[in-house]
């Protein structure tokens, strides 16, 4: 017993020193073979002998790394804190640096945040008939969802077929199903005399802002709260794409009136100048009776028709041959495969926040792009 109370007397005064000197002492943590014994009770049969415990080691200044003062054994001469104290231990090889910053932690949903969004989910998608795949939470940054899913058709006994399946969240996901069903299949029904059975070319979540520049704002892609359609495949077959049948745009036919008014007036110009430049001469006193009276109305006639052939004009006679067509006009396509396309995307205005297509801008010549953005207080954007 002496032995022990004596080495608990050592330990005592470690932890006292290391208190007065302001040092921070690291918790003990023993392994199953130097945890002290518990105390026995008194007993008239001296206890066995007792290792001594391990000694708890001290916090030592930031960038050095001191090894645990030692406890002297029973029996041994008492030596001074500090006395002989033996030399700093290097590191191990694997241990991290003391400077070496913490790794970031991952960028994760919280457990309630994805709960919350599997609830919405069947809040918003359980009225609606779709075919869905859950996908894993994904979160980068601002960009992510906590409860993504796959599209893969909308629809039972007229399903609508997604190719590829976008990648969106439960918001979308009810929305585009909603426009597929009150807006895609009557409009389709009414006008191709045929149903809608495959969107093309969709997609949704990308992790970029609008346009992919930097000076504005996060896109609705990156949350997967917007989707862009390329096109559309019928029940008897045809493909319908927004580029190739929306036809020209009111850009389109601005242009072009722009550039017959300019083509008319550089033409106009021309003919003014020649009149001007080349009035026939006069006829001389030299001229007279009907032989000079006939070359002299040759060669004003090859005068004339040379000064057409250097404006690239053509005589009365060789026009008549061959008219000169108009410059062509430019109009607004009016095939069934285009009045689709402008009375789906007019359609989907009441249900998206925004709705862009090939009249936005040329970023959007060749698919429509809908989203569900929420706005205070704001009108949608439909263009």
């Amino acid at each position: 017993m002496a032995s022990t109370d004596k080495t608990l007397a050592n330990l005592s005064a470690w932890i006292s020193l290391a208190a007065l000197a302001g040092l921070v002492v690291i918790p003990l943590f023993f392994t199953h073979e130097d945890a002290p014994p518990a105390p026995s009770p008194p007993r008239a049969k001296p206890p066995p002998a007792v290792n001594a415990p391990a000694q708890p080691s001290l916090s030592p200044p930031q960038g050095a790394q001191a090894s645990p003062p030692t406890v002297p054994a029973a029996g041994a001469p008492k030596t001074q804190p500090g006395a002989n104290a033996p030399a700093a231990s290097p590191p191990a090889a694997n241990a991290p640096s003391a400077t070496a910053p913490a790794a970031p932690a991952p960028e994760v949903w919280t457990d309630a945040e994805q709960v919350a969004g599997l609830r919405d989910c069947l809040r918003q998608l359980a009225p609606l008939s779709l075919e869905v795949d859950l996908d894993t939470p994904m979160r980068h940054g601002q960009c992510g969802t906590p409860a993504p899913l796959l599209l893969r058709s909308v629809g039972e006994a007229e399903k609508v077929v997604f190719d590829p399946a976008p990648e969106m969240n439960c918001r979308l996901a009810a929305g585009v199903a909603r426009w597929i069903e009150n807006v895609l299949q009557p409009i389709a029904k009414g006008v191709l005399k045929s149903r809608i059975v495959k969107i093309i070319g969709a997609s949704s979540y990308a992790c970029r802002n609008i346009y992919n520049s930097p000076n504005l704002p996060l896109s609705e892609h990156a949350t997967g709260n917007a989707v862009d359609v390329v096109g559309f495949v019928t029940a008897d077959g045809r493909t319908i794409t927004v580029k190739h049948w929306w036809g020209p745009t009111e850009r389109d036919i601005a242009q072009a009136k722009k550039k017959a008014a300019e083509a008319a007036a550089k033409t106009a110009s021309k003919s003014d100048s020649k009149t001007k430049g080349d009035a026939p001469d006069p006829p001389t006193a030299a001229s007279s009776g009907p032989a000079s009276e006939d070359a002299a109305n040759k060669a004003a006639a090859a005068k004339e028709k040379a000064n057409l052939h250097r404006a690239g004009l053509k005589p009365v006679s060789e026009a008549n041959a061959a008219t000169i067509s108009p410059p062509t006009v430019v109009a607004a396509s009016m095939t069934t495969e285009a009045t689709f396309l402008k009375r789906l995307h007019h359609g989907a205005c009441s249900v998206f926040a925004t709705v862009l297509g090939p009249e936005a801008n040329e970023a959007h010549r060749d698919h429509f792009h809908l989203d569900m953005k929420e706005r205070k207080g704001g009108p949608g954007v439909c263009h």
